[in-house]
């Protein structure tokens, strides 16, 4: 019997796991669990749980849409986000529920008229805090949709990809009681709360704030600050200013200091170190080098991974080489140890309350995420999902090789995917991948595109160049005012090296990429004719125009392509692959959302229109409602149709 292919429709018949969490006993793990209705292409999730050794899962909630499970510190109950649907398709701002963690029915604990963003369960297991967004000037309950409303903007970062827009509306801390469900809220300034973390007595809450400075709207954004204030409310104390990211946050079990992730004070986009400072304030210490890259956090759209601080060790999740681990560090910095380091990916590290047991998501590069629960004092694991397994029985799964090489000094790690039903005696088409950031990275997890190339008969080679994260601050930067500079004579340099191999055929080469990957395929295009099939997604071609569109780039933009373009034009222009649109000689089809805030749709329009107009192949999808991520988390409708349109593409194009 024939083996299907991993191809689009593992959209739908591939269910996910997601959010892992441990209760804080260790014995148990909860999860999220999402699947796709094959009929209505419609988005359902809830909470099953599992005990530590495995077993048999336990459907926990009802859904429709549930998320963040959040166990209570007395193992008692659990918290989660629901949201409902809405006869126009969308869904409800999620509320915080609680449910006995024996079971039964859930009840709701908020009723904000904004969504709820995270939740934070008080030590004693009396309250929760809820990071909660307030609008000032959303529209009343009677307010009539059909009249259009203007809209004032006061500040740069007055919208935000996968939030949409913000206006006046921050994110901001509320005190809720579990039991009485009264809610009382404890930030009210315009600054965004994250990340609240109470300290071991319940009496003070440490929380991740945008910058309070006065100054903020003249000085490079995108800063942060540590700041500390007492869980029922009162004065915030600003612990440590000017941080470029922040998050997880853990404090001292005497709670006197505290523990939190953050990057280097240079660059808002770079190497992150664990670091550690008092509650009086002053310089804090580093406790991590760059040889491994602490986990943060995804502000504003997901939780950081739990951090622990325990009487000997301050556990984490950190970043390796393309790889994800669980290490510790003595509060000193005097030790920093691998846990748990395994060729994989990881995500979502849950620990338990005394710090000895984790549960992670965890990928491999013939396996997507499950879920494996950790004993970090035996060193022992399982896997304790399977979710994953019914649909790759029915699969051929690609292999991929790893390889390194050298250049300039620099090891360049890189993978190649082969197409399934590999036969060397042939010869195959390539398509180069590139990934996004341009301080992202590759690792040794799975890949659907990946493998859905290599189901179509396509190898598939994706390297991390100077500038990919996980190897160190000098490695990151290098790629900070030279785009498409070396780190694309990196990728040209592990394209001659695969070329070597006599089942690659050369005259059908092709490339894909997605944001600073979609920025990296419209330059090579525009630098060599060497590929005959090119995919630009979601890119940057236009830095002079990026500046003013995009709601990072003046904290990113500045740093990555060396101040405003008011200072630095003539570099803006030159490193533009719109300039060079006129030497184009690749078929090029432009992938883009239409919501996209972080690299805007007019990017692709620039570039699409000045080729169109100097006479070169193009065409132009446009995803209605795609966000930046949507081709991960976006409606499953829109995910199924951009790898449909990459198949498509590569198969007229190339074979």
């Amino acid at each position: 019997m024939a083996r299907a292919p991993i191809d689009p429709s593992i959209v739908v018949d591939l269910d996910t796991v997601a959010e892992p969490a441990i209760s804080p006993d260790g014995g148990t793990v909860a999860y999220v669990r999402g699947d796709v209705d094959g009929d209505s292409l419609r988005r359902s999730s809830h909470i099953e749980t599992v005990g530590f050794e495995g077993g048999k899962a336990r459907r926990f909630t009802t859904g429709p849409l549930d998320a963040r499970p959040t166990w209570s510190p007395d193992g008692g109950q659990l918290a989660f986000l629901r949201s409902h649907r809405k006869e126009d398709g969308g869904a409800t701002p999620p509320q915080v529920w609680v449910v006995a963690s024996g079971g039964g029915g859930a009840r709701q604990l908020t009723d904000f008229v904004g969504p709820v963003r995270s939740i934070t369960w008080l030590p004693d297991s009396s309250a929760v805090i809820a990071a909660v967004d307030v609008d000032p000037d959303a529209p009343g309950p009677d307010a009539d949709d059909s009249i259009p409303r203007a809209k004032r903007v006061n500040r740069i970062y007055y919208r935000a990809d996968g939030l949409g827009w913000r206006g006046d509306a921050h994110r901001q801390l509320f005190r809720v009681d579990a039991r009485s469900v009264a809610a009382k809220q404890l930030t009210r300034a315009d600054h965004d709360c994250y990340s609240p973390t109470p300290s071991p007595d319940g009496s003070l809450i440490a929380f991740a704030s945008s910058d309070r400075s006065a100054q903020r709207q003249r000085k490079t954004p995108g800063k942060f600050e540590l700041c500390v204030m007492p869980s029922d409310g009162g004065a915030v104390q600003r612990v440590v200013r000017d941080l470029s990211g922040l998050g997880p946050i853990a404090w001292s079990p005497d709670g006197a200091r505290l523990a939190f992730v953050s990057g280097g004070a240079e660059y808002a986009y770079s190497q992150s170190y664990l670091w550690t400072v008092g509650l009086e304030g002053g310089e804090p210490k580093a406790i991590t080098d760059d040889s491994i890259q602490p986990t943060g956090a995804n502000i504003p759209l997901a939780d950081p991974p739990a951090m622990h601080w325990g009487a000997r060790r301050i556990t984490f999740a950190a970043e390796r080489h393309g790889s994800s681990g669980i290490y510790s560090a003595t509060p000193s910095g005097s030790t920093v140890e691998a846990l748990r380091a395994p060729t994989e990916l990881g995500a979502g590290l849950s620990l338990s309350s005394d710090g000895g047991r984790a549960a992670v998501l965890s990928s491999t590069l013939d396996r997507p995420n499950e879920v494996t629960a950790v004993d970090l004092e035996a060193g022992a694991e399982q896997a304790v999902t399977a979710i994953s397994s019914g649909y790759l029985d029915e699969r051929d799964v690609a292999k991929t090789e790893r390889f390194t090489f050298k250049r300039g000094g620099l090891e360049i790690e890189c993978w190649l995917t082969f197409p399934t039903g590999f036969d060397r005696s042939k010869q195959y088409p390539l398509v180069l991948e590139v990934h996004g950031g341009p301080n992202g990275f590759f690792g040794n997890g799975w890949m659907p595109l990946h493998q859905m190339l290599a189901s179509a008969g396509y190898l598939v080679l994706y390297i991390n160049p100077r500038g990919s994260s996980t190897y160190g601050q000098d490695f990151v930067s290098r790629v900070f005012r030279d785009w498409g500079g070396e780190d694309y004579l990196d990728q040209m340099a592990a394209i001659n090296r695969v070329l070597r191999r006599s089942y690659v055929d050369e005259s059908r080469l092709a490339i894909h990429g997605y944001s600073y990957g979609g920025f990296m395929t419209s330059w090579t295009v525009g630098h060599t004719d060497r590929f005959k099939s090119a995919i630009v997604a979601a890119p940057v071609t236009n830095l002079v125009s990026m500046y003013g569109q995009t709601d990072i780039a003046v904290q990113f933009g500045e740093q990555q392509w060396g101040g405003t373009p008011f200072e630095n034009f003539e570099a803006y222009v030159e490193h533009s692959p719109i300039t060079y649109a006129p030497n184009v000689t690749t078929p090029v089809l432009l992938l883009h959302g239409e919501a996209d805030i972080r690299c805007p749709i007019s990017q692709s329009e620039e570039y699409y229109t000045a080729l169109k107009r100097a006479g070169k192949q193009v065409e132009f999808v446009r995803f209605p409602g795609g966000f930046h991520g949507f081709v991960r988390s976006g409606h499953p409708a829109m995910v199924r149709s951009y790898h449909e349109h990459v198949l498509e593409w590569f198969e007229r194009t190339l074979k």
